[in-house]
């Protein structure tokens, strides 16, 4: 009872403060032109109706950095499953292999096989073939056609999986 009507009497007073700190928007002390200039450039965007941070999505983000958040992916994404495999594997009493016969023996229909293969090979040939592309960009070829040499890696991680 005591700690309810302590608790009433400190909300109002901490949702007044808190929309004070929400509204009121201080100006400190600026130092350096550059400062100056981007806070005048801050307040001229806020006084225009403009978002001070637009959301990612409103930004076209090129083929190659897809491309190279994609090969970072794979690679964790290959490293932990092999790292997960590896130790379920040493420590299970059964196989690899006596897995695979064992999945198999649930005779899936294709489309769910070809899905669960698919789900193996992309990552590998993309991490492959990004790895070769990098490897090209190292040795400072390719460099001229950057975005064609991108959007090859990509369509080439689709050979293997047909």
């Amino acid at each position: 009872m005591l700690m309810s009507r302590i608790l009433c009497r400190v909300a109002p007073q901490q949702l007044r403060s808190s929309r004070l700190i929400a509204t009121t928007m201080v100006r400190r002390e600026v130092k350096t032109p550059v400062q100056e200039w981007g806070w005048a450039y801050l307040q001229k965007q806020k006084s225009l109706g403009r978002p001070i941070a637009p959301h990612l999505g409103a930004y076209k983000p090129p083929i190659t950095m897809i491309v190279s958040g994609l090969h970072r992916i794979t690679g964790c994404v290959m490293a932990g499953t092999l790292l997960l495999g590896g130790i379920g594997f040493a420590l299970l009493p059964f196989s690899f292999t006596d897995f695979v016969e064992y999945i198999r023996s649930w005779h899936l229909h294709p489309i769910i096989t070809s899905a669960f293969k698919w789900v193996i090979v992309f990552p590998i040939s993309l991490h492959v073939l990004n790895g070769i592309r990098f490897i090209g960009f190292d040795l400072a070829k390719g460099m001229k056609d950057i975005h064609e040499v991108s959007m090859l890696s990509l369509i080439g991680t689709r050979i293997p999986v047909f």
